[in-house]
Formats: C-alpha cells, sequence, structure tokens
C-alpha cells in the first residue's frame, strides 16, 4: 500500500516552503552556471529518464528556472506583507 501523497502548490504554500523551493530553484540555476563553466554536461532527470545537457544549450533551462526563482519571490513577498 502506498501513501497517497498531495503535492503542495503556491497557493498552499507557506512562507517557509516557498522559500526552500525558490532556494532550490536556485541551486538549479547554480549547477548549470557550474556546468557551462567547466565545460561539462546539466545533468537532470526527466520523465523517468537521465538527460544530459550540453552546457552551450542550458540557457532556456537556465531562463525557466530563473522566471520561477522571480515569481517564487513576488508571492514571498506578497505573503510577507499580509503578516
Amino acid at each position: 500500500m502506498s501513501p497517497k501523497f498531495d503535492p503542495l502548490d503556491e497557493s498552499t504554500m507557506d512562507v517557509e516552503d516557498l522559500q526552500v523551493e525558490r532556494d532550490m530553484q536556485l541551486a538549479a540555476v547554480d549547477a548549470i552556471r557550474r556546468a557551462r563553466r567547466f565545460g561539462t554536461p546539466y545533468v537532470i532527470r526527466e520523465n523517468g529518464q537521465i538527460k544530459q545537457i550540453p552546457p552551450d544549450q542550458t540557457g532556456p533551462n537556465e531562463e525557466r528556472l530563473l522566471a520561477i526563482a522571480e515569481r517564487l519571490n513576488r508571492r514571498i513577498i506578497e505573503l510577507q506583507s499580509k503578516a
């Protein structure tokens, strides 16, 4: 029997959860930048498969992660202003 798991979404996350999620997004950006700097592939798991992204093709991933982090920042600021 597997436990039921309902993933959190931004509407149900508190400030601490949002901060952790933002920090995870920024850690992934850091990993992309390090991979690019050292000329190694950025390795991710996508749809249950391991995927290697060449360092010169990581731009879209980095932009997406930065946009998510910025959205999370706005949500954090919004919740903190209500407190």
